[in-house]
């Protein structure tokens, strides 16, 4: 293993200049790679055939009214030409760099009007001259292909300003209120005559179907949609049979939930969706196909489809009678009265969407078709308004006699802001329709429940993503067993991936949902495949381009590099330092050391490969230095000083210090502070600042041997010498005190009831200083018990009230001559 780990050093040592320097051509050799010898002429031909498309674009737009349609189209034309632009400037931009680097190194030319310049070489002349006549060609064509990108770019804008304008028009265009007294005249006037142009187009149908529904066909076309109704029925049944149960044998997960969620939505999509398709291979195959009478049918299909979905999402989200399998925290109480408004709601929105359908093919007045739209429209919004008043006032008995909330089985942070929007849309979708803005209140109908239906989407996909990353890369999974046996993971390690891989999963999903949410309002998805485009392909900024794909590798390359110098600093720290006879501050110096070498390599070698090159690091260094030396002095100091005090070792780990008053262990010397251990198990951090510029008391500086001081006191009538002598014998006896030096007893002090004495003796280990002066202690009271030696407390002044003596005194005193006299 330890030749391994050697071996990759070498590697990452020998290839560091390599990746970090620019690979230079050599002098003796500067001829064209075979990529740049390749014929210019097919990058020319591309961008003369992108700028074409352009001004075709260009001349078309210039037009005063140009449909949204046309609009739309012309703007997915405008991605492959600056698609095709920007392919022709990533292969440019290589060859400008390399041609660029190769006149580097020829220099310039020397002066000829100078007599005393030195000769040049032909084939070097020559070979400048083809340097600078590429240089020149592909500057030409970069030119090119960024004017063509900024052209593209201004006319993909220009339609989408054109397009929201359009939008805006059709949408925010006022006209009368639902409640004017003239609409409904007007409609009053138009409607007899409306109605039989509806009764004609139902006439027009039956007349179409009389021809073919006749013998043999009408019997096979009853036949088979008798067929079609059985099979969808049996299905329905079929699949409700196979629905997870109310009452689960094994115990529920996230993942289980999510997966029998899907699974319930899509099998109550399935039938009634193939049952609509089998009746469009009817009638087709009836013949019936009359230009008036496909938008009609059209919209009755989208209506039978948008209420399977909504029947699908709401048993898949809902689940109104299934408790157990309910994705979302919901009373059942709650999700069967959503469930009924949801539905209701999109009948009422279909059967709308019908009568505004039936009035365009039966070419029904203006007047008709705005009061059918606005009454629709404020109908939707009232009874909104009315299931979302009744889902707040529908308390559930046995949530509220368990103590949890009436409606919510477990209350969500979600859950507020979603009320507050939908009373917001309610408010809108009425309020709209009241102003006379028909059109924006029937959008917001349509938007309300587009955005319903990607939202539950999104749930079930977040859900299904949690459960599924959660069982994965729990500890007990046959995943995880297989990654801890292969690779060495550990449990924390596997935690850390499947929530970061949900996060990221999570984030894509959202991302999703709101660019399909705010596809509507103008915001094209054209757009955002441009900008995914333009930072895939590289972004400009000065002389550096950054790209997505040279971000990527760049954090590909860090990631090696840390992780070469993590397996570096792993084996020192393990394998090759223990066996040294370099101590524990040393070892954790030179480890340090390593780690912030190699993420120092690392980091420079993954700018590099950006295009951030040494100079322009040297810039942001010295831009950097004015925040320094504003804002980040303390910060810049205490690493510095964390520095010193790893290579000058006069504060190591394991060393006893006093700090501030702190005493306490060295337990870890960090890059901005050092942590100390107190006897009482708490950590001080300290900076690394105050370590150096303040007073620091070590005492294992240069060994760890300790002294012991024991003072004693005995008696007046004591034996000094016999003290002193019991005094050396009891520190000798005990096993960690050492030899040399030799205990010493000093008489200090005669004190005013008693002799004062100290013994001194040293210790091996400073930190056992404090348990072997305690058993001194013990067997010096008990030598002392057992000479008869007194050992007599210290005195304990005892403090002197005068001015409650001074009644007494008064007492005793004779009095005064004047006292006396008086």
């Amino acid at each position: 293993m330890t030749r391994w780990f050697l071996a990759l050093l070498l590697v990452f040592t020998l290839s560091a200049p390599t990746l970090a320097a620019p690979k230079l051509p050599a002098l003796s050799g500067n001829a064209p790679t075979p990529a740049e010898n390749a014929p210019l002429a097919p990058a020319s031909e591309r961008l003369d055939a992108a700028k074409a498309a352009l001004d075709t674009i260009t001349k078309a737009l210039a037009a005063d009214s140009v449909p949204d349609a046309d609009l739309a189209r012309m703007r997915g034309d405008i991605d492959p030409v600056l698609a095709q632009v920007l392919g022709v400037a990533a292969e440019v931009t290589p060859k400008q760099a390399a041609v660029k680097q190769r006149l580097e190194q020829l220099g310039p030319a020397p002066d000829a009007s100078d007599a005393n310049a030195p000769s040049e070489d032909p084939k070097v002349a020559q070979d400048r001259k083809e340097q600078l006549k590429l240089q020149s060609t592909f500057d030409d064509l970069a030119k090119r292909a960024k004017l063509l990108q900024v052209q593209a770019e201004q006319l993909a804008e220009q339609i989408g300003e054109r397009r929201r304008a359009l939008f805006a028009s059709s949408v925010f265009q006022g006209g009368a209120s639902i409640l004017s007294p003239s609409l409904w005249i007007d409609v009053a006037k138009e409607a007899p005559a409306d109605l039989r142009s509806a009764a004609a187009v139902f006439t027009d149908l039956f007349h179409q179907l009389q021809p073919v529904m006749t013998g043999e066909k009408a019997a096979l076309a009853l036949a088979l949609l008798t067929l079609i109704v059985l099979a969808t029925a049996w299905s329905v049944l079929a699949i409700a049979r196979r629905l997870p149960r109310e009452t689960p044998h094994r115990e529920l997960n996230n993942l289980r939930i999510s997966v029998a969620a899907l699974w319930s939505g899509l099998a109550i999509m399935i039938p009634p969706l193939g049952a609509v398709g089998a009746l469009i291979a009817l009638v087709n195959w009836l013949g019936v196909s009359d230009p008036q009478l496909v938008p009609l049918g059209i919209a009755a299909l989208g209506v039978v489809i948008k209420l399977t979905v909504t029947a699908g999402m709401i048993a898949a989200v809902l689940a109104p009678y299934r408790a157990a399998w309910r994705p979302i925290d919901l009373s059942d109480r709650v999700a069967r009265r959503l469930s009924q408004l949801i539905f209701i709601l999109m009948g009422v929105a279909g059967f709308g969407k019908l009568v505004e359908v039936l009035a365009e093919t039966s070419g029904a007045s203006l007047q008709v078709s705005v009061a059918a739209r606005g009454l629709f429209s404020l109908l939707i919004g009232l009874i909104l308004a009315r299931g979302l008043y009744g889902v707040i006032l529908s308390p559930d008995a046995r949530n509220a006699a368990a103590g949890k909330p009436a409606n919510i089985a477990e209350e969500s942070p979600f859950w507020a802001p979603i009320r507050l929007f939908s009373w917001f849309a309610t408010f809108a979708i009425i309020g709209a329709a009241l102003l006379g803005y028909v059109a924006l209140s029937a959008f917001l109908v349509n938007q309300l429940a587009w955005m319903a239906f990607v939202g539950g989407v999104l749930f079930l996909l977040l859900k299904l993503t949690d459960g599924a990353t959660e069982q994965a890369f729990r500890p007990a999974s046959r995943m995880s067993r297989n990654l801890t046996a292969t690779i060495g993971m550990g449990r924390e390690s596997l935690q850390q991936i499947g929530v970061l891989l949900s996060g990221l999963l999570t984030v894509a999903f959202s991302a999703a949902a709101l660019i399909l949410i705010i596809f509507p309002w103008g915001v094209q998805s054209h757009d955002m495949i441009g900008a995914v485009q333009s930072v895939f392909f590289g972004v400009k900024i000065g002389d550096v381009t950054i790209s997505m794909s040279s971000v990527v590798l760049a954090l590909l390359f860090f990631a090696v590099g840390y992780g070469l110098t993590g397996a570096v600093r792993n084996w020192l720290q393990n394998r090759y330092l223990p066996i040294t006879q370099l101590d524990q501050g040393l070892r954790d110096a030179i480890s340090a050391s390593v780690g912030y070498l190699g993420l120092g390599m690392s980091l420079v070698l993954s700018l590099g490969y950006v295009g951030i090159s040494f100079e322009r690091l040297a810039l942001v260094a010295g831009a950097l230095s004015v925040g320094i030396g504003l804002g980040l002095q303390g910060v810049v100091a205490n690493f510095v000083a964390g520095l010193i005090i790893m290579w000058e070792r006069a504060i190591r780990v394991g060393d006893l210090v006093v700090v501030g008053g702190e005493t306490g262990t060295v337990r870890r010397i960090n890059i901005r502070a050092t942590e100390i251990q107190t006897p009482d198990r708490a950590t001080t951090i300290v900076p690394n600042g105050n370590m150096i510029t303040g007073v620091v008391k070590n005492f294992v500086r240069e060994d760890r041997v300790g002294r012991v001081v024991i003072p004693v006191q005995a008696a007046w009538d004591s034996d000094p010498e016999q003290v002193r002598a019991l005094l050396v014998e009891t520190a000798k006896e005990h096993d960690e005190v050492v030899r040399f030096p030799a205990p010493l007893a000093l008489f200090v002090k005669f004190g005013a009831t008693m002799l004062e004495f100290e013994l001194y003796c040293f210790v091996e280990d400073v930190e056992r200083a404090g348990r072997v002066k305690s058993d001194l202690h013990f067997a010096i009271f008990k030598a002392f018990a057992e000479a008869g030696i007194k050992m007599t407390p210290p005195t304990t002044p005892v403090p002197l009230d005068v001015a409650a003596l001074e009644p007494i005194l008064r007492t005793l005193a004779p009095p005064s001559r004047t006292e006396a006299e008086n």
